[in-house]
């Protein structure tokens, strides 16, 4: 619920993974290794943290509804996942 008792809008999310996908990677890097809580547009980053509860303390203090983001977490640069396959 919000201040005046009703339920926050649904964040308008159909264009985040567009968007996300063309942030582009040399701004990522201040941000490796945190969790981030993006725009529901993904056009920007608008708090970070050690953690999700430092996000969500972070937007707080911006006055941003926790309800209107999307949480991720950036991976450091020199993290790779690797799809292995099992061979019998």
């Amino acid at each position: 619920m919000n201040e005046n008792g009703q339920a926050p809008d649904v964040p308008d999310l159909h264009c985040f993974e567009e968007n996300r996908s063309k942030y582009p990677p040399e701004q990522l890097l201040p941000f490796a290794g945190l969790f981030v809580a993006w725009s529901p547009d993904g056009t920007q980053i608008l708090a970070s943290g050690k953690d999700r509860a430092t996000v969500k303390r972070n937007l707080q203090g911006a006055s941003i509804p926790s309800s209107q983001v999307v949480f991720d977490y950036i991976d450091p640069p020199d993290r790779h996942w690797l799809r292995t396959s099992r061979t019998s």
